[in-house]
């Protein structure tokens, strides 16, 4: 069997197929992640850009940085806001948004 032994042609045979298997399924995955969003943009004509959980941890990060003169703090805060806008002015959401948590949003 070319000069390789039997375990060599097996482990190889493993990688190349974990590795196109992971590939391809993340190809997939992505792809019909992409077709949610397209969807829902032209639906919506908007789409929120993070998910709960980043949203508070951009809000945590915007809080903890009070210095206007820091060069990410305005960019930060305009993301924000936007997100929130987005997120009050739609009714569907790419992300896993509670009306509740929806409500509990106030722009900075």
């Amino acid at each position: 069997m070319l000069g390789l032994p039997v375990d060599v042609w097996a482990t190889m045979a493993f990688c190349i197929l974990a590795f196109f298997g992971v590939s391809i399924w993340t190809l997939v995955y992505t792809l019909r992640q992409e077709e949610r969003k397209m969807a829902l943009l032209k639906t919506e004509s908007d789409l929120d850009t993070y998910s709960p959980r980043a949203l508070d941890d951009l809000r945590h990060w915007i809080e903890t940085h009070p210095d206007p003169t820091h060069p990410d703090v305005e960019a930060a805060r305009a993301a924000y806001n936007d997100c929130v806008d987005t997120l009050q002015s739609t009714d569907r959401h790419f992300y896993g948004w509670s009306r509740a948590e929806v409500g509990r949003l106030d722009p900075l």
